[in-house]
This record gives C-alpha cells, sequence and structure tokens, in this order.
C-alpha cells in the first residue's frame, strides 16, 4: 500500500493518541497566567483538572537524543536526574505553589521544589532536603531530550517534560506552570 503525503503526514499524530489512549482519564494541570515573576513575590496557584485529550497535544519529536543522567535547563532554572529508576526535576524560580505539605513530608526538609517519578507509580512533588540543582551540569539545550531508561526528558524553552517511556505518564515543570500526566 502507498500512502500520500497527506496520510504520512497523519502517521506520527495517530501514534501519539494511540499511546495517549493509555494514560488515564484525567491529567492535573496548574497555570498562573501572567508574566513570570520575580522569585520572591507570592502568588495561589489554582489546581485544574481536565480530560488528557483536552491537555496534551503531541509535541514535536526531539532534534536529538543525548543519554545524561545529570542535566539542567538553558537558562539553569531547572535542574534533573535520571538515575536508579528515578526522574526528578527541581525548579528554583517559580510563579506558582505546590499543593499543602502532606503528614508525610516532614518539616526538617523542602517541599515542592520540583516533581519526581520511579519506573511504577504516579509521579509526585519533591520531598528532600537536597536538590537536582547541579549549575555544572549539562545544558540541555532546548528541543533536545536526555533518554536514559526508562524516561525521556525533553527540555523546551516553554518548560522540562519528563515521561516514563513504559506508559507515557510523567510531568511538566515550567516558570507559569506544572503539570501531571
Amino acid at each position: 500500500m502507498q500512502l500520500s503525503g497527506s496520510k504520512i503526514a497523519l502517521v506520527p499524530a495517530l501514534l501519539a493518541l494511540i499511546a495517549l489512549g493509555g494514560c488515564g482519564s484525567s491529567t492535573k494541570t496548574v497555570t498562573v497566567g501572567g508574566p513570570p515573576t520575580a522569585p520572591t513575590s507570592t502568588r495561589t496557584s489554582t489546581a485544574v483538572t481536565t480530560p488528557t485529550s483536552a491537555s496534551t497535544t503531541p509535541a514535536a519529536a526531539p532534534i536529538r537524543v543525548l543519554h545524561l543522567s545529570t542535566f539542567r535547563s538553558p537558562t539553569g532554572n531547572i535542574g534533573c536526574v535520571l538515575l536508579d529508576g528515578d526522574a526528578r526535576c527541581d525548579i528554583e524560580h517559580r510563579s506558582w505553589s505546590p499543593p499543602p505539605r502532606p503528614s508525610n513530608c516532614p518539616t526538617i526538609v523542602n517541599f515542592g521544589q520540583g516533581l519526581q517519578m520511579q519506573a511504577t507509580g504516579t509521579p509526585s512533588f519533591v520531598c528532600a532536603g537536597d536538590t537536582a540543582r547541579d549549575p555544572s551540569a549539562t545544558s540541555l539545550q532546548y528541543g533536545v531530550a536526555s533518554r536514559v531508561e526508562p524516561f525521556e526528558c525533553v527540555s523546551r524553552p516553554t518548560g522540562m517534560t519528563c515521561t516514563r517511556t513504559s506508559d507515557g505518564h510523567g510531568f511538566f515543570l515550567s516558570i507559569q506552570s506544572y503539570r501531571i500526566f
């Protein structure tokens, strides 16, 4: 069977829709309107739950794939570690607030400075006294991905998206918003 140009163009979109079909029925998106603010300002965020298909659009494939276990965004605002079956990205400046600290996160450590996930389970907020932000880490240029199985993180001007390659679940992190999917 020979495909015309318009049918070939639909193949990546159809594959993305098929992959997203098993990702569950909802995605949590939190967005704070307006331009980014200085790190000292305080804003309140509102959680919005929307259907997966409405909030997850297929993104362009990365232009290059590296295999870095530690990297940062080009601005250095987001730092990530993909190591030993864990993916974690921390953010320094943001205009959103994490949800309330859960009771199982001790007050002697930070909470909500980033998002994390393991090889299975739901992504969650970081509860830790350290950081994944390493100023000496390699800068992951926009449009480039780092893949360390079972994860792939893609750096874009809009933020960092990390996905578990086995099931498509993951998180997005930027100054303006975060999303767990």
